[in-house]
């Protein structure tokens, strides 16, 4: 069986890459597409993998929907042909996929990205999700007669890497930090998303990035666009000179980073709940509900959730808290995800 994943986030490069590996332990192949953005790339290669990688992060709602038709176009030609798509709703993807009449299988844990929800889960065969999201906000974009394809796991997509997570110092002290030296991670949010109508947050990613710095801590930032790169290159000349705080010149596995970190501290959910799972106070500044943030924290993550006007108290509340183990107990999907694949390839369910 040819499975094809579709990955425009490094978070969907980590779920690609888990099962393209697994799936290969069951004698299935992999096909990996993926986006010029962020850190996907570098995901891929530290699997082991790489991808194919055709367009570029969207812009305004017009360059988007620009950037979204030619792109399909070229998944087209680079895909040719598959037996299954899976991608965490990728709308490009679901066109191609749905338009050659292939099964897709829709990975979601983002109730609020309505646009993307919208143009993909009617489309698709299966729609697996966390128990965390509320049934009703999956089955409002599920067409009657069609809620027997939704399936939920009790765990979130993090999961799948972080309890096959295996700690590695290296990747730490090639940023020239000293064995067992206090840090901290910073991340912005992912402003230009669609989903993201709460506009920049320049001035509240400035003050927490001086709180830290005051606290003792040196500060590694990971901006995910070139203006916020620009913003703390301005903000923070003699910091940067002095190694206090560092924007990575080369790929680092940002899970490494966080294992070993004293805090970490993001604008988007993700590397929250990775640092969080793996026991690593955490805050997010994301402006809306995270129902994956509220399940972990139930699960007794030390996640804190804050909008970002509440940033800095966060902050003080998560640095209060002590380290601790890996999350246990929760559901990894990654069975689930391929027995259905499995699943649909045996049934001949098309698109």
């Amino acid at each position: 069986m040819l499975i094809w994943f579709d990955a425009l986030t490094a978070k969907q490069a980590r779920i690609a890459s888990i099962l393209a590996l697994e799936g290969a332990a069951r004698g299935h192949r992999f096909l990996i597409t993926c986006r010029n953005y962020d850190y996907v790339v570098n995901v891929l290669s530290m699997y082991g993998l790489s991808g194919y990688c055709e367009g570029e992060h969207g812009g305004d709602a017009r360059s988007k929907l620009i950037n979204g038709l030619s792109r399909s176009l070229r998944l087209l030609d680079l895909v040719k042909d598959f037996d299954v798509h899976v991608s965490l709703t990728s709308p490009e993807a679901f066109r191609v996929a749905f338009g050659l009449g292939k099964p897709s299988i829709a990975l979601t844990d983002t109730a609020h990205a309505y646009h993307v929800n919208k143009l993909t889960l009617p489309l698709a065969s299966r729609v697996i999700a966390p128990i965390a999201i509320p049934r009703r906000r999956i089955m409002a974009y599920i067409p009657h007669g069609e809620e027997g394809k939704v399936k939920f796991f009790n765990g979130v997509f993090e999961v799948m890497w972080v309890y096959r997570f295996k700690p590695n110092w290296g990747e730490v002290r090639q940023l020239g930090l000293r064995d067992g030296e206090d840090y901290a991670v910073f991340r912005f949010e992912e402003s230009k998303a669609a989903y993201y109508i709460y506009g920049e947050q320049a001035n509240v990613a400035i003050k927490a990035i001086n709180m830290l710095l005051k606290g003792g801590l040196k500060v590694i930032v990971f901006p995910r666009y070139p203006d916020q790169r620009r913003l703390v290159e301005n903000k923070f000349q003699d910091e940067l000179s002095k190694g206090l705080v560092i924007i990575p010149s080369k790929p680092v596995d940002g899970l490494q980073l966080a294992y070993y970190s004293r805090i970490v501290v993001t604008g988007g959910s993700t590397f929250a709940v990775e640092a969080a799972l793996l026991g690593v106070p955490s805050v997010s500044y994301f402006p809306t509900t995270y129902y994956t943030d509220r399940f972990i924290i139930r699960a007794g993550a030390p996640l804190v959730r804050v909008k970002p006007s509440r940033l800095l108290q966060g902050m003080r509340r998560a640095l209060s808290m002590g380290k601790g183990g890996i999350i246990k107990g929760l559901e990894d999907p990654t069975n689930l995800i391929l027995d259905e694949a499995e699943s649909l390839i045996g049934a001949g369910v098309n698109g």
